[in-house]
């Protein structure tokens, strides 16, 4: 499959796989392997019969991969395999899971949710993005917009551009009115939810989840 075909399947939820995944995984829904994440494509596919009757392909320049791309990039460019990838997703993508994304070189954890932000300001409508970690679903980023969220402990909140944020529902400490908070601020560090948690934000927003708190 070329990546032309593969983007001319997906719809609007698309799961992406990076080289920090803990394990295997069968995933039901159009995959993209991002370089080294292209290792576990056989095996994931291998988990479920109905992991074949979606759309998978991989994408990167190979440099932490042990096989080959189906679209093989360059290795010198200014940009990563993730942004090729995301910046390439047709407009009626507004679900993205995120798998081997988190953990390794901190700055390469850091360029990730950077790429992250720049997908979801460029979404029309509610997007959300899901990261998942060895615990589960360990962060949900989502457009601006409102986000609802059942979240049992800590959890806390981050943009990466200066945005109006209310924080509202069952946790600890809640906003009466949309707060400015400024990019990788302390302002939402270590809140507490013990329910049903409400979120409104005037840009991308990032909620970290217990399990990695």
């Amino acid at each position: 499959m070329t990546w032309a075909e593969f983007l001319a399947k997906v719809k609007n939820r698309v799961a992406l796989v990076g080289p920090m995944l803990d394990r295997a995984r069968p995933l039901v829904m159009p995959t993209i392997y991002v370089d080294g994440g292209a290792d576990f494509l056989a095996t994931n596919l291998a988990l479920s019969e109905k992991a074949n009757l979606h759309p998978v392909i991989s994408v990167g320049d190979g440099d932490s991969a042990s096989v080959p791309m189906n679209q093989r990039l360059a290795e010198r460019k200014d940009f990563s395999d993730l942004a090729f990838a995301l910046r390439s997703l047709p407009s009626s993508v507004t679900a993205l899971e995120l798998f081997g994304f988190l953990g390794g070189r901190r700055d390469h954890e850091l360029a990730n949710f950077g790429e992250i932000h720049s997908f979801l300001t460029h979404r029309s409508g509610l997007a959300t993005v899901n990261f998942h970690g060895v615990a589960g679903i360990e962060c949900v980023a989502f457009t601006s917009g409102e986000l609802e969220l059942e979240i049992d402990g800590l959890f806390s909140v981050m943009v990466f551009e200066r945005a109006a944020v209310l924080i509202s529902g069952d946790c600890e400490y809640q906003s009466s009115d949309l707060k400015m908070i400024e990019p990788a601020s302390s302002f939402g560090l270590s809140n507490v939810g013990h329910g049903r948690v409400k979120f409104s934000s005037a840009s991308p927003c990032f909620i970290f989840l217990p399990q990695i708190l």
